[in-house]
Parts: structure tokens; sequence; C-alpha cells
């Protein structure tokens, strides 16, 4: 496999890192947090519900961030390739 097939499959494989799914599930996540609070009002437990979610909203900017990284990674070394 020549550099140029090899950048060019680098590109793919970046493609394919599912940065979207992190963002897809945060915003499940809000949505439920919605639910919730519709249902329990302000109590305790919805309040206890809601920084679960929002614990793991945080988790899940953290693991977005780590995919997008991963992406960026994989599109330099694409780059580099190219460049020789």
């Amino acid at each position: 496999m020549s550099i140029q097939e090899q950048a060019q499959q680098l590109e793919l494989l970046a493609d394919q890192v599912p940065t979207g799914i992190a963002l897809a599930t945060k915003d499940e996540l809000a949505e439920l947090q919605s639910q919730v609070l519709g249902l329990l009002g302000e109590t305790a437990t919805a309040t206890s519900i809601q920084g679960a979610i929002q614990l793991a909203s945080r988790q899940i900017d953290d693991v977005a961030a780590a995919l997008e990284n991963v992406r960026m990674q994989i599109r330099d070394a694409a780059q580099h390739h190219l460049q020789g």
C-alpha cells in the first residue's frame, strides 16, 4: 500500500470515530432530566437524580473530547503521511 493510500485509509478511519454517539447520549440525558423534573417536581429525589444526570453529562463531555482527540490524531497521521 502506498503512502498516499495509507493517508486515505487513515482519513476514512478518522471519519469512523464515533464522536456523535457521545453527544446524542448527552441529548438523551437532558431529555431524561426534563422528564424526571416533570414527574417528580422539585423534590429531593428529583434533585438527586438530576445530580447524577449532570455528573454523567460532564463525563460524556470528557468522553466526547477524548474521542475528538482520537479523531484528530488519526487525521494528523494522515497529514503526516501526505507530507512525507
